[in-house]
């Protein structure tokens, strides 16, 4: 599991003048950031990546340089998920998970779409929200009797392990467990639905991650 972390700096914190262009700040991290969830807020307003700041993504003091102008009255908000360096129980087995997810994994968006209908059920309007997240993608293989005994193991289907919950910090827009009929998208070219979650891990007595069903798709037939 990565570490949830949040730090609070103003301008002055910042190398060089007052005012000047591409003053660079040092984190507190001591653990390697990501840049999934990676939020920099100045006064209030969110940074964009490349244009506004940069950031160099250390195991320990990872570094932000803002190109634009930055005074020493501003405040600054990073919020950003770190390596986790010890933890115990439940939480170690959610680390090593998640590592492996982030790791291994694709850096994806979730979509969880909201129909609505008119009195006789006919579908109206499809609105849709979306969610970073990371998600580990695997062929189903010979070895998975189970899913093959469920009639899953057909062209298309995939196996997916998902956090078993991804927070703000990572999404975006709120805290979201997977569940059946998300969709999930990589790249802005390849798209899956969530069949079926075939489990919901857990480890002294708390969820550690979920295993899932998804199936290849064209995301005109469910935005129909």
């Amino acid at each position: 599991m990565l570490d949830v972390t949040t730090e609070n700096y103003t301008g002055a914190d910042c190398t060089e003048s007052s005012g000047a262009s591409n003053r660079t700040l040092i984190l507190a991290n001591t653990g390697t950031t990501y840049q999934s969830g990676f939020l920099v807020y100045v006064s209030g307003l969110a940074l964009t990546l490349t244009t506004e700041y940069t950031v160099v993504h250390n195991s320990s003091s990872s570094v932000i340089t803002f190109l634009n102008g930055m005074w020493d009255d501003l405040s600054i908000i990073i919020n950003y998920y770190q390596q986790r360096s010890t933890v115990a129980g439940y939480d170690t087995k959610r680390d090593d998970i998640q590592d492996i997810i982030t790791s291994n994994g694709y850096a994806a968006t979730m979509i969880r779409q909201t129909r609505t209908t008119d009195g006789l059920g006919g579908v109206t309007a499809v609105t849709d929200a979306e969610y970073a997240i990371w998600v580990l993608i695997q062929d189903i293989t010979r070895k998975d009797r189970e899913i093959s005994d469920m009639g899953l193991a057909v062209p298309g289907n995939s196996k997916a392990y998902f956090y078993h919950e991804y927070l703000d910090v990572m999404t975006e827009n709120g805290d979201i467990k997977i569940e059946v009929g998300d969709i999930i998208k990589y790249q802005d070219s390849k798209y899956w639905r969530v069949e079926q979650i075939l489990a919901q891990r857990s480890a002294d007595n708390a969820e550690i991650f979920r295993v899932g069903i998804i199936k290849k798709i064209d995301l005109d037939e469910d935005a129909a």
